[in-house]
Parts: C-alpha cells; sequence; structure tokens
C-alpha cells in the first residue's frame, strides 16, 4: 500500500447524514414554487454524471441547456444552492467522528481535501458547523469540468494539491461516484454508511 499523503472527502452522506435531504430539498423548493426546477436538475445530474466537458464554464454551460429553462442557471445559484445552506444548518450536523479524525490525520501530515459534487461548498460546510480551516483544500466537480465520477475531475484535484492519485484515500458514500473516480485514477477508497465512522488505519492512523 503506497503512503498516503491526502484523504479526500466527500462531502454529501460522508461527513454527515443526509437522511430526509431527498425529501426535506423538494418540500423547500415546493414552497418557493420550484418543484419541476429541482426534477429537472436531478435527472440532468444524473444524465452527465461522469461527463467531461473541459472547464467549468462549459460544463455549467451544457447543465443549464439541458435543463431547459431560461432562468435555471439563476435559480440554481441564487435559490436552490442557498437553500440547500439553509436546509443544512436547521436539520443537520457535521459527523461526531469527523474533527477528530481530522486532527489526527493533521498530525500525520496528511493534507485534508473535501470534493463536492455540488458547488457553494464552503457555505455548506460552514451550514454544517464544519470550519472551513479543518480543510486544506476544498474544491467543488464542477469547477473541473465534470461531476464526479469524471476521472479528469479526480485528476485535477491531485494536480491542485500536488500529490499522485496514488499517495491520496478518498473516502465517501458511494460506489457509483466516488468509488468509481477513484478506481479510475489509482486511488485507495473508503466508503462508509450514513456518516459512521470509517475504520481505516492510514499510515498508522486509525479513523
Amino acid at each position: 500500500m503506497a503512503e498516503i499523503k491526502a484523504a479526500i472527502f466527500d462531502l454529501d452522506g460522508t461527513l454527515y447524514d443526509k437522511s430526509r435531504l431527498s425529501i426535506r430539498m423538494p418540500l423547500n423548493q415546493l414552497l418557493h414554487g420550484k418543484l419541476f426546477m429541482l426534477k429537472r436538475e436531478r435527472e440532468v445530474r444524473t444524465k452527465l454524471k461522469g461527463q467531461y466537458f473541459g472547464n467549468e464554464e462549459a460544463f455549467y454551460d451544457n447543465f443549464f441547456a439541458h435543463i431547459g429553462k431560461k432562468n435555471a442557471r439563476n435559480w440554481y445559484f441564487n435559490c436552490y444552492l442557498p437553500e440547500m445552506a439553509k436546509v443544512l444548518h436547521k436539520h443537520y450536523h457535521i459527523a461526531p467522528w469527523v474533527e477528530n479524525t481530522i486532527e489526527q490525520l493533521r498530525k500525520a501530515n496528511i493534507k485534508i481535501v473535501v470534493f463536492s459534487d455540488y458547488g457553494a461548498v464552503e457555505q455548506r460546510l460552514d451550514a454544517l458547523g464544519f470550519k472551513c480551516e479543518w480543510a486544506d483544500y476544498i474544491f467543488d466537480a464542477p469547477s473541473f469540468g465534470g461531476l464526479k465520477p469524471c476521472r479528469e475531475s479526480f485528476l485535477g484535484v491531485c494536480e491542485k494539491i500536488g500529490i499522485e492519485p496514488q499517495h491520496c484515500i478518498m473516502v465517501g458514500d458511494r460506489d457509483d461516484t466516488d468509488g468509481a473516480g477513484a478506481k479510475a485514477t489509482g486511488m485507495q477508497f473508503v466508503k462508509i454508511e450514513k456518516a459512521s465512522k470509517p475504520e481505516v488505519l492510514v499510515n498508522g492512523v486509525s479513523f
């Protein structure tokens, strides 16, 4: 096993238990009269999963074109993502194991990365009670040109942090996104269930 130099954490479902989020967000959007838009967003997200568009601008151009509504961009950035942060702040909190685990990994000189499929990562982390200074790097997949498990997005993270994939461990809750992207790039993958504490030994650090 290669020495681990970076631990890359997914956000939703990994750093917190996202139970009932798939119910709470539609209810929230129903109150704002945007339930149809949310449905289309989820359909398009599934359709574009893993595809590479070259850069962030090209990804979002395709993303909103597929949603097919003139005001989709404004809704997504100015309504949907801010409302998601509000829902997280009201109903969710960072998993109990996260702070201590990150502290132990940092003591072992392992870089901490948060890598989410959605934007507004800092705002959503803040809403959950995750202090952004706990992470060395915070990224979203669209900024690299494609949603997980897009291989180029995972490689983009490695390039940004200056660490080769074989020296990274990806911690996530989904085999089809976090796991598939890790496998495609040669990262190790640890799957966790409902934000439960993963039992893993990394460079002598148990977490």
